[in-house]
Order: C-alpha cells, then sequence, then structure tokens
C-alpha cells in the first residue's frame, strides 16, 4: 500500500538563510545614551544591539540640506552681501531710498536664508 503521508508542497515565499553578522562598528557614546538606546530596546523586546542594528539601518540619515540646496544658499548668500555693499555705497552717496529698498531686498534674502 502507498505511504498516506505524501509531501505536500509548501505554501509562501522560501524561508531566509541567516545571515552570520561577522562585521563590527565602534560606536561610542555616554552613558545617557546608551541607557536611551537599552531602555528603548528593552520596550520593545529586543537587544540593545539588535535595536541600535535597526535603527541605524531602516531609519537611515537624512541630510539637512540636498546639494542642490547648498548650492543655491552659497548664490543667494553671495547675492546678499553684493547688496549689502551696493547700500553702504548708495547710503554713502546719500542715496537713501534705494538704500531703504537694497536693505528690505537683504532683509527678505536673509529670512529665506533662515527658514531654510
Amino acid at each position: 500500500m502507498e505511504d498516506k503521508k505524501e509531501e505536500k508542497p509548501k505554501r509562501g515565499r522560501p524561508a531566509k538563510e541567516k545571515e552570520k553578522l561577522n562585521c563590527s562598528i565602534n560606536l561610542k557614546l555616554t552613558e545617557k545614551d546608551l541607557g536611551l538606546i537599552k531602555e528603548k530596546a528593552e520596550k520593545i523586546g529586543m537587544k540593545a544591539t539588535q535595536y541600535a542594528r535597526e535603527m541605524v539601518l531602516k531609519v537611515g540619515v537624512k541630510s539637512r540640506f540636498t546639494l542642490e540646496e547648498l548650492d543655491l544658499m552659497r548664490k543667494l548668500s553671495g547675492i546678499a552681501n553684493n547688496l549689502n555693499q551696493i547700500a553702504k555705497k548708495a547710503n554713502q552717496a546719500g542715496y537713501i531710498a534705494e538704500s531703504i529698498n537694497i536693505m528690505g531686498m537683504m532683509i527678505r534674502i536673509k529670512r529665506i536664508l533662515d527658514d531654510r
């Protein structure tokens, strides 16, 4: 008689092979920071090293500014410096109205730079 226990085809995706963690990074922390990491890891039932690894690999680091934004800010700062020099010369020459307009433009440029 045939064996009744035939192997059924497995469902779902195959199990992923476990990768051995054999590389390390030395990370220096204050005791306070280490305690905070351990506390957060414990709250979600993880080891501190596992928690730190997940945070580094999944969350990532966001740049404060893109290279394009840095370039634009550099150019805008140059324009503001030029306006400042023009305002100074206009003020020295007695062109008060022009000087005030230029100063207003400089203030708007500085606000744009500070908002970012």
